[in-house]
């Protein structure tokens, strides 16, 4: 049966016209949009629905997270300091004896409080099996795009390293998820600077021949960029486009220090950012060139990173922080506006991942992946208000429901798909109860 939300704030973003309908309703009919606009424009088939009533609660797109690492939640706080590669190196001892199953516990949590946080589609990168975040999102209701990321044993030998292993481990998430329209797959290598130019060129050689995208880090860290420029003479983006890695269907994690140069090899290839303003400031890395990057035509989305490099798995800080960081580098109050970011972590976030004629609109045709948010204003809500609170303001806490694909995952704050408490002290207590030694 189809479904009515209606007495509902509708925004819908800058890049729509129109951008919002302030008594707005929207029919889904199964898992997409069918009809969205003014209620008073409600077609007949609108009127025959289900109804759910809103309360004057405000609709917007679901957010999309472009890069995560989801497995580690269970290691949240452990590692806090330090640039990337001091931080990368004190992270061993925690994380070098981590199981499949301590990364499905930890895909777990990751899971639960992206859902919460309005988060409807991720991204996640892991060492440690490469089906098992989509098998923990689908289960919870939640898109995914999920992987592995290979490394070179003789350049990073902690950790997974197995890329044979890698690529049958997400072989066989894609046959077992033949008909799910929740999870996708990448196949991907850890970084410039981890992975061997043969393995790069065979993980992209795979990647095309399945048809899948190829994720990377690159250009994270200044001393990344010696490392790559001292082994190869030459920056990690026209490295990886030498090697023939960067084209329309690539995904590149951060991407901090670039120059003018790399701007535009990304640009020419048609390669997607996924940027992580939190991480990077956490991690000291910098202030990624965003506002030149989207200049460019390069598609910019937002991701969280993990939780160790952050700490929270939370967009609508990302989106703050994302316009603070470009303002306060570049001491220009317009480097990079609310709309910008709501726009990074919507619609162009779901064309970093390739859904972009599927989700982060709300537009007929698109599938039904929403958020309802507890928001109101003295002064009554307007299009700009509504996005200054949404960028600026507001958090997880705002979050009342979470649709993904038709279905209300959270509803109230209560997930209508499992139990939530019932899961998490079921880990906790799975941590609590192993020997120190091993959950360091």
């Amino acid at each position: 049966m189809s479904m009515l939300l209606h007495n509902a704030f509708i925004y819908r973003g800058g890049a729509e016209i129109p951008e919002a309908f302030p008594n707005g309703a929207i029919l889904i009919d199964g898992a997409k949009i069918a009809w969205i606009g003014p209620a008073t424009d409600c077609p007949a088939e609108g009127r025959a629905a289900r109804k759910v009533d809103l309360g004057g609660r405000v609709i917007i797109p679901g957010l999309i997270n472009t890069h995560a690492h989801g497995g580690l939640s269970t290691h949240r706080g452990c590692c806090d300091d330090g640039d990337l590669f001091e931080w990368a190196g004190s992270l061993a001892p925690h994380t070098s004896h981590l199981t499949i199953e301590d990364n499905r516990r930890g895909c777990t949590l990751a899971v639960l409080e992206m859902l919460r946080n309005g988060i409807t589609t991720a991204c996640d990168c892991t060492r440690y099996g490469a089906g098992v975040f989509s098998e923990v999102a689908t289960s919870l209701g939640m898109r995914s795009l999920g992987g592995a990321l290979a490394n070179s044993p003789e350049l990073r030998p902690t950790g997974r390293t197995n890329w044979p292993l890698a690529l049958d481990e997400t072989r066989d998430a894609m046959a077992r998820n033949t008909g799910n329209p929740l999870a996708r797959f990448y196949l991907g290598g850890h970084s410039p600077y981890s992975c061997t130019p043969e393995l790069l060129q065979e993980i992209k050689r795979a990647a095309e021949d399945l048809g899948l995208p190829f994720v990377i880090h690159a250009a994270e860290n200044q001393r990344e960029n010696a490392l790559v420029q001292e082994k190869f003479g030459k920056s990690p983006i026209r490295w990886l486009a030498d090697l023939g890695v960067l084209d329309r269907n690539s995904i590149l994690a951060h991407c901090v220090w670039l120059d003018e140069a790399d701007i535009a090899i990304l640009a020419a290839s048609g390669a997607k950012v996924a940027h992580n303003p939190v991480s990077n400031a956490k991690l000291a890395s910098g202030t990624a060139p965003v506002p030149a990057m989207r200049a460019a035509g390069i598609a910019v989305g937002l991701g969280t990173d993990s939780t160790l490099s952050n700490n929270n798995l939370d967009l609508f800080q990302e989106m703050k922080l994302a316009v603070l960081m470009q303002r306060l580098h570049s001491l220009d109050g317009y480097a990079l506006l609310a709309r910008d970011a709501f726009a990074m972590a919507t619609h162009a976030g779901a064309k970093v991942l390739g859904w972009g004629d599927e989700i982060g609109r709300l537009v007929p045709g698109y599938q039904a992946d929403l958020v309802v948010l507890n928001l109101d204003h003295p002064l009554g809500l307007t299009p700009d208000r509504v996005l200054s609170d949404i960028v600026y303001r507001i958090g997880p806490r705002e979050v009342n429901a979470v649709m993904v694909a038709g279905e209300m995952i959270l509803q109230g704050g209560v997930f209508t798909t499992a139990d939530d408490v019932g899961l998490e002290t079921e880990i906790y207590n799975y941590y609590r109860s192993v020997p120190k030694g091993l959950k360091t």
